[in-house]
């Protein structure tokens, strides 16, 4: 079933306020698009009672926003997957309701947190307690649990009930083929609607030179799980920088000079900043987590893509050798890759010209 478009057609785009993070940045990226296709939107920010609800980064878009929304069956409401905006969306009965799944763990952590009461959180995660007590034991040579694989798997083999059925959806959207191929195991149809990145990294990367590149990793610390601590604290001869509370600027500085960027993290969609590292010609290693475990959401080489196992702690170690004395060959390897990023942005306007109209 597709949407009811029609010249009067109002769309809004629920996106939290004053936040700059991959899933928001997509969501103005979306409004941004409609507006481009000559589509009257509006931007519909939660809370609705913040004085500036607009982040200093999404003033360029020039997006107007409302505190109010017309429940009209004419208009379409865009609605990212975490459980807080899409309890939000009830209170709207008559408008078409879109269902962008950004972010596919996050949806599960989100309703482990905000649907279930503290002593029943307590018992479903009495499992992963003993699991992680258990790695840590054995110094993680089994692997490595992080809370949204957890859920993940709690929730994707639940028997009695489909947790990631959404009522009242008319359209679900997938930002990767990950969330697409999970969805799908559910017996959920969705679209893809990809997203891309933005302009300023493409730019930076005209004036790229292998000769600034220096021997260090970045990593995001916010999304890396406890085995990226292992791979540090294992070498300590190892330059790691992490890439928090910087802005766009000075992000791409860092990543012009960096040759590596290393993803630990659990890959709830296809992340921002490994593809703003690989537009700025660095090699990325990432575990086989989430989305980095299906091919056609990760595209890199797979002897870039590691099991979080401490037997793979020394060949990670490797390949960052084998990358800091060979840099220009191995990243040759990421060449394919590169040109899928250049091509994100045409296909995310094919894509949102079929989805809404």
């Amino acid at each position: 079933m597709g949407l009811n478009i029609t010249k009067d057609t109002v769309f809004y785009i629920l996106a939290p306020a004053d936040v700059d993070t991959g899933g928001p940045h997509d969501l103005h990226q979306l409004a941004c698009e409609l507006k481009d296709q000559g589509k009257k939107v509006y931007m519909y920010y939660f809370p609705e009672n913040q004085k500036k609800p607009v982040h200093k980064n999404y003033k360029v878009y020039n997006l107007p926003f409302t505190n109010k929304i017309e429940d009209m069956k004419k208009n379409v409401l865009v609605i990212p997957e975490i459980n807080q905006t899409i309890l939000l969306s009830k209170k709207f009965i008559k408008i078409q309701k879109v269902l962008w799944w950004l972010s596919l763990d996050y949806f599960f952590i989100s309703k482990f947190t905000e649907n279930f009461p503290k002593i029943v959180r307590s018992i479903i995660k009495i499992p992963f307690n003993l699991i992680n007590l258990f790695h840590k034991v054995t110094l993680n040579n089994f692997g490595n649990l992080t809370l949204p694989k957890y859920l993940r798997f709690v929730y994707l083999n639940y028997p009695f009930k489909n947790i990631a059925k959404v009522d009242d959806i008319l359209i679900n959207l997938s930002q990767s083929k990950y969330q697409y191929h999970v969805l799908n195991s559910k017996n959920i149809q969705s679209e893809l609607l990809f997203d891309y990145i933005r302009e300023d990294y493409f730019e930076a990367a005209k004036e790229i030179s292998f000769e600034n590149k220096e021997n260090f990793v970045c990593y995001n610390p916010r999304k890396s799980s406890l085995f990226m601590k292992q791979i540090i604290m294992s070498n300590t001869d190892i330059k790691f920088v992490p890439l928090i509370n910087y802005g766009i600027n000075e992000l791409i500085e860092i990543l012009l000079k960096s040759k590596i960027y290393v993803d630990f993290g659990f890959h709830p969609g296809v992340d921002h900043l490994p593809r703003e590292a690989a537009i700025l010609k660095n090699c990325i290693i990432t575990n086989k987590e989430g989305s980095a475990n299906y091919q056609d959401a990760v595209s890199i080489n797979e002897n870039f893509k590691f099991y979080e196992k401490r037997k793979s702690l020394k060949l990670i170690r490797n390949k960052i050798i084998q990358i800091f004395n060979n840099f220009d060959t191995e990243i040759e390897y990421f060449e394919n890759y590169r040109k899928i990023l250049y091509d994100e942005k045409k296909v995310f306007k094919q894509q949102v010209s079929k989805i809404f109209n």
